[in-house]
């Protein structure tokens, strides 16, 4: 399968080590199933050896952001490529891209957060989507692999990418590190991207 591609765990716990070896150490662990009970989503960029040697690079959800590691292939199941769709979200512009095999499908403008909060940079991917119960949020929403220094996030810290009861701050530098879209945007959104999904945030 090509890769980037999106998977689910097949133990409880997955040892996420630094280097392609059993004997590396362990940079994090991730569980097969969140604390929502969903699965855990694998998002493998890399891959080395093949078969009972074969090891994943995976990104590493949570701070600090940007981490990457190595997964035996035998403990994650990859389900389907990560492409064609991915979103790029340019931070000084405002701006959110969708994109399906390099070419644009959407634009819109975008939330991001203020200079004391900024909406973090770099690689990430989406890891789950939910209808909130708190209208602030819009009518749909995703998480993210990214964290921030403070979100007004349920469980805190993650990155959302949501909808907004507040569509004057669309535009703006006004959230704690999320990305706010107007609803109409996030209902788009809905019916064309999922929890596996790219996601670029540059400067």
């Amino acid at each position: 399968m090509a890769l980037p591609a999106v998977g689910e765990a097949l133990a409880p716990r997955i040892a996420v080590r630094e280097r392609p070896k059993p004997e590396a150490p362990v940079r994090a662990v991730m569980k097969a199933f969140r604390w929502d009970f969903r699965p855990t989503v694998f998002f493998a960029i890399d891959r080395h050896g093949s078969g009972s040697r074969e090891w994943l690079k995976v990104r590493i959800p949570g701070r600090p952001n940007g981490r990457t590691g190595w997964v035996r292939g035998s403990r994650v199941r990859l389900l389907r490529s990560a492409g064609p769709l991915h979103i790029l979200v340019d931070r000084s512009e405002r701006r959110l891209t969708l994109f399906r095999s390099g070419r644009v499908v959407m634009k819109a403008r975008v939330a991001v957060g203020t200079a004391d909060a900024p909406t973090p940079l770099g690689q990430f991917y989406l890891t789950a989507s939910f209808r909130p119960n708190d209208d602030f949020l819009g009518p749909w929403a995703f998480e993210t692999s990214a964290y921030a220094a403070i979100t007004d996030w349920p469980r805190g810290g993650i990155v959302g990418l949501h909808g907004t009861s507040e569509g004057w701050s669309v535009g703006k530098a006004a959230s704690h590190g999320c990305l706010r879209v107007h609803n109409r945007v996030i209902i788009a959104l809905r019916e064309r991207v999922r929890p596996g999904t790219p996601l670029r945030i540059r400067a």
